[in-house]
């Protein structure tokens, strides 16, 4: 008996949450009839996707989905690539929704050197999976766009913004935050333009499940080291600690191969490094072509705290060598 009862109880349940989810749809479409964006606001104009193809923006890329949009240019070798990386990560944690339910779009500012092999060969590179589109063409149509998604660096390319725009066309709700921001945050920001899994976050499995999301900025220690946030906050979309290769180097041992005095430096202040052709900071610019080490205003401490974190929890090595 009482199995039965928990059995009604499960039903009851489950009854009363698609009641609720149903209302939530309609109540969607009702403001997806009313909203002032969608094809009212966004230009459908052609753009050309990486593969080539000729789309209509709104129609083709937007209409009836939560898209999350970034702007980009493939000769930038600092914030972009960073950001694509961040970005990738996002999608990863995403999982089947990415593609699916969620699109990402990445937008050239500079759309006549970037042509659609370009824009190819930047996604490959950076390993990116179904559901994104790299779109340029003509530089007019990618202005217009541009302009309506707040986009007005101008000609000042190296200045634009590094926001991420997030709209669901269903409902014509707008967000926006920073890929430099805790990536598990952003994750819940962007599960949250769907109004039913807004909804659903009520629901004790769900709540657990975005709660591990928010949780997943962290590497798995007893107590948070010093350096391990800033790790996984700048560092972690691009390397890893004893676990290979990403975008660049495996940042495993690195005081056994190069002298902490040049690795604090490096972290500080890579720019000037290269601009100075020092012989370490250029070799890695050409191992590594797709992404360079950006200026990311790191402290002489902050530094001291990732390097000690990182041969912290990194297998046993060489000695350290000596500083140059």
């Amino acid at each position: 008996m009482r199995a039965c009862g928990k059995t009604r109880d499960r039903l009851k349940w489950l009854l009363a949450t698609s009641i609720l989810l149903a209302g939530i749809i309609q109540s969607t479409e009702a403001v997806a009839a009313t909203s002032r964006w969608g094809m009212t606001y966004l230009p459908n104009v052609e753009v050309i996707d990486q593969d080539g193809r000729k789309l209509r923006f709104y129609d083709d890329l937007v209409h009836g989905r939560i898209v999350v949009i970034g702007f980009i240019y493939t000769s930038c070798k600092a914030i972009c690539p960073l950001t694509l990386a961040r970005l990738r990560e996002v999608q990863t944690r995403l999982g089947q929704a990415a593609g699916k339910t969620i699109h990402f779009l990445s937008i050239s500012i500079d759309p006549i050197p970037d042509t659609p092999e370009r824009l190819k060969a930047q996604a490959e590179a950076f390993g990116i999976g179904p559901g994104w589109t790299f779109v340029t063409g003509r530089p007019e149509n990618i202005d217009l766009i541009r302009h309506k998604l707040g986009e007005r660096s101008g000609e000042q390319i190296a200045q634009h913004k590094n926001e991420v725009l997030m709209y669901n066309d269903a409902t014509g709700e707008w967000a926006r935050n920073s890929a430099f921001a805790d990536l598990g945050v952003l994750v819940m920001d962007i599960q949250n333009m769907d109004p039913v899994q807004r909804s659903a976050q009520s629901l004790p499995a769900l709540a657990r499940s975005q709660q591990s999301a928010a949780n997943a900025d962290s590497v798995t220690q007893p107590h948070e080291q010093p350096g391990q946030a800033l790790f996984v906050k700048a560092c972690a979309a691009c390397h890893t600690i004893g676990m290979g290769e990403k975008l660049g180097p495996d940042l495993a041992g690195v005081t056994s191969r190069r002298a902490v005095e040049w690795i604090t430096r490096y972290v500080m202040y890579p720019d000037r490094l290269r601009a100075a052709h020092d012989r370490d900071a250029l070799e890695l610019r050409v191992r590594y072509p797709n992404i360079r080490m950006p200026a990311l205003g790191i402290s002489e401490t902050d530094a001291e705290d990732l390097i000690a974190y990182i041969t912290a929890i990194s297998p046993p090595t060489a000695p350290a060598v000596q500083p140059r």
